[in-house]
């Protein structure tokens, strides 16, 4: 070996030393980074894995990924995320599970139910996305046979419409991050009610209304929901199972109260200041995951959304809202919008 291609060898060799560990942590953080949001902020799991019964409900860790049927009617059905060739993700791409994600299409190039959250999802950054196909990739593969679901007649008009993909470099800022994170975790779509014709009632973005049936601790929307008229008959007798999505502007009547302390400790615990439980039909046990900066980050961009006068409340008797058109705690106490 000649002195020149000796000091390659030592010059190539050195390179792989530093280089495989650094590859290799860079594999472990994108992992985490996965594991992170399909566990938190994405909830991943919330649809796509059998829940324990009870309130709140949580994934069942043995059957993580494994997908699940949500509605056995029409039926409705999670699949299997799953790395199992057969009945799961085994034989998809890294681009065909990051299209699914964001997008809303299948690996068959068929648009996916509206039930899932692609407009929200559709913000996420290239390497947010990446690390969740990274992550589902790790998961114990699973064969389980689940039924297709049926496709929606038609979809409707989501409150957040789908946006490009966000860039890492575009949220840094506590408020830009804040931002992300709202989006990515639908907060926007479950309390911003609708009107009559079903559209998003975008007078009252953040200001609660929006109704969800609870079973077996999991929220289910109220939909199509009858209530606008104050004698409309309820199709289902029990109101008692329903709940509306709480305010959460700035306004009185929403959480103008909180501060980041209250926020943090709501959202930990799934108390209201540590107090009052929420009801299942808020994520709680998903969004309590993250991490204090991204909660901050969440308060902090909560904290810029316009004031919405709306009173809502679950612990109160449901009366007709003139203001929202459903029937909720308070609603008597809310003066009709003015256009």
């Amino acid at each position: 070996m000649t002195h020149a291609s000796s000091r390659l060898f030592l010059f190539l060799g050195a390179f792989f030393f530093v280089a495989l560990p650094a590859l290799a942590s860079q594999a472990d953080d994108r992992l985490a980074r996965g594991r992170y949001l399909a566990n938190g902020v994405g909830r991943c799991f919330w649809c796509h894995s059998p829940l324990n019964d009870g309130d709140p409900a949580t994934p069942r860790p043995e059957t993580l990924g494994t997908g699940d049927v949500l509605d056995p009617e029409t039926p409705v059905v999670a699949p299997n995320l799953t790395p199992d060739a057969e009945t799961g993700l085994g034989r998809w791409s890294e681009t065909e599970v990051v299209r699914a994600i964001r997008e809303g299409v299948g690996r068959d190039g068929r648009a996916l139910r509206g039930d899932h959250p692609s407009a929200y999802y559709s913000v996420m950054t290239d390497e947010d996305a990446l690390a969740v196909v990274a992550y589902l990739r790790s998961l114990r593969p699973v064969r389980r046979s689940l039924p297709r679901s049926t496709p929606a007649k038609s979809r409707t008009e989501t409150v957040q419409p789908p946006t490009s993909p966000a860039k890492a470099t575009s949220i840094r800022t506590p408020l830009e991050r804040g931002r992300y994170l709202v989006q990515l975790g639908e907060c926007l779509g479950c309390h911003t009610t609708t009107t009559r014709q079903g559209t998003p009632f975008r007078e009252l973005a953040f200001g609660g209304g929006r109704r969800f049936r609870l079973e077996k601790g999991f929220g289910f929307e109220y939909a199509p929901d009858p209530s606008f008229t104050p004698s409309a008959k309820l199709a289902s007798p029990d109101e008692t199972k329903l709940v509306a999505s709480a305010n959460i502007t700035q306004d009185p009547s929403g959480i103008a109260f909180y501060t980041e302390g209250v926020f943090l400790q709501t959202i930990r615990t799934g108390r209201v200041a540590g107090v009052r439980a929420l009801s299942s039909a808020m994520p709680w046990v998903f969004f309590k995951e993250m991490t204090d900066d991204d909660l901050k980050a969440v308060f902090a961009y909560l904290s810029t959304v316009p004031g919405v006068r709306h009173r809502v409340n679950n612990t109160e008797p449901p009366t007709y809202c003139p203001l929202c058109g459903r029937r909720h705690g308070l609603g008597e106490l809310n003066a009709p919008v003015q256009r």
